[in-house]
């Protein structure tokens, strides 16, 4: 005979139903729910299992993303580092190149003062660095190591 579920043993004594009746109800009771504890722990392990994999999948997945931007990172590294060297190299020719420029004003402008105290007017005599006449630019630059096409950005 079956009872309704949650049915007090004391009030199932009380419609004449004997001890050894009421104990098959009580163990089949917990016959029952012993299954259904266990089923429960059952689908509350593979829950934990499956959560667990999905755990282990994202640790190797965001392992990967991380390797890749740590390959990135390196990376950006190496550029930024070859481009730090060749600003050097190219402030280093820059200063060079101000420094000649300098030093060739400078001559410019003794030889003009010197052609004016001189009284020397129109002449395109250069000297040389032994104070030979040179009879134009080109030599004049030749002899301060600048090929016409160097100085004037032409050689490429």
């Amino acid at each position: 005979m079956a009872f309704p579920n949650g049915t007090p043993l004391n009030q199932l004594k009380k419609y004449g139903y004997e001890d050894d009746h009421l104990r098959r109800v009580t163990d089949e009771r917990k016959r029952k729910r012993m299954i259904s504890n266990r089923e429960s722990a059952r689908r509350s392990r593979m829950k934990k299992h499956k959560y667990l994999d999905e755990l282990i999948a994202q640790v190797d997945q965001l392992k990967e993303e991380n390797n890749g931007i740590v390959t990135n990172i390196n990376m950006v590294n190496q550029f930024y580092l070859n481009m730090e060297a060749e600003n050097s190299v190219l402030k280093a020719q820059m200063d060079e190149l101000s420094h000649r420029m300098q030093s060739l004003e400078e001559i410019i402008n003794r030889m003009n003062s010197a052609n004016g105290a001189a009284g020397i007017q129109g002449t395109e005599d250069l000297w040389n660095f032994n104070g030979e006449t040179v009879n134009n630019v080109n030599d004049f630059l030749i002899t301060w190591d600048f090929s016409p096409c160097e100085y004037h950005g032409f050689c490429r």
